[in-house]
């Protein structure tokens, strides 16, 4: 859910960072960054529902 209003709607992604196969847990790690309204944003372009769980275990700092 997005909570700022200012926010734009996000494109839909041109490539992915994980596959999966049907039945199988699958561990990824991503480096994502939150852009400019502090916003990630999770797609799932498969034909069911998968179900996911994010564990955040460090954030970067403008110094």
């Amino acid at each position: 859910m997005n909570d700022d209003p200012n926010a734009p709607e996000p494109p839909r992604p041109g490539s992915s960072t994980l596959n999966w196969t049907a039945g199988r847990t699958v561990p990824n790690l991503v480096q994502a960054s939150a852009g400019e309204h502090g916003i990630i944003n999770f797609w799932n372009q498969g034909w069911k529902d998968a179900d996911l769980v994010v564990d955040i275990f460090g954030v970067y700092q403008n110094d």
